[in-house]
């Protein structure tokens, strides 16, 4: 059970630290487009406020949709976790969590993946038909998805043949 519960704590650490930089990026953008000097933090592309445009805010806003969706997966997953901490490994809510936490890993990994392909396209006017470094992180969150996908129904099998079993005289 030690996995589980390292599972568990790295689960409530990654959490933590992704609403915490989330929370902050949100108050620097804030203060940035209210026009409070941020000469303090050094942004890696920094845009003049004067030259956004509508289609960066709506970049913005799907990629913040698509962390919190990211955020819910990881807060199933750690449901999961602690069905595990809790041996209780016959439960409908096992494979549900999974299940779910899978379909947010892959969506939030097909989306990024998108949004970056799109993103370069409109912004640099560029495009790359080259595999790069952050590629392989989506498709890492879209195989992890997938995995969790896979062992929530295993765990739905687990569950039926248990209570099949149950029921045997």
């Amino acid at each position: 059970m030690n996995s589980a519960k390292t599972l568990f704590t790295t689960l409530n650490t990654l959490i933590f630290i992704i609403i915490l930089a989330l929370g902050i990026g949100f108050l620097f953008t804030v203060l940035s487009i209210s026009g409070v000097s941020t000469e303090l933090v050094n942004f890696k592309n920094e845009i003049p406020n004067t030259t956004l445009s509508a289609s960066h805010y709506i970049f913005m806003g799907l990629n913040l949709l698509i962390y919190f969706i990211f955020i819910y997966g990881l807060f199933k997953l750690r449901i999961v976790a602690k069905l595990f901490l809790n041996n209780t490994f016959y439960d409908v809510e096992l494979g549900k969590n999974s299940n779910l936490s899978g379909k947010c890993f892959v969506l939030s990994g097909v989306f990024w993946w998108l949004f970056d392909g799109l993103s370069s396209i409109h912004f640099n006017n560029t495009v790359s038909i080259g595999v790069s470094e952050k590629t392989f992180v989506y498709l890492f969150f879209i195989v992890i998805g997938l995995f969790l996908m896979l062992t929530s129904k295993i765990f739905d099998d687990a569950f039926d043949l248990k209570n099949e079993n149950d029921l045997t005289i």
